[in-house]
């Protein structure tokens, strides 16, 4: 992947989740949530 960065904008989107740019996460994403998540991922990184 060529574009590292955004990854801590998208995962403070979620109630646990942050970090820096190239190195966020998510330390517990509800079940519920996965979808949105992966869309957001997408979304941004395509």
């Amino acid at each position: 992947m060529a574009n590292k960065q955004g990854a801590g904008d998208i995962c403070a989107q979620f109630e646990t989740g942050g970090g820096r740019a190239a190195a966020a996460g998510i330390n517990n994403l509800p079940i519920a949530d996965l979808s949105l998540f992966i869309e957001k991922v997408e979304k941004h990184y395509t």
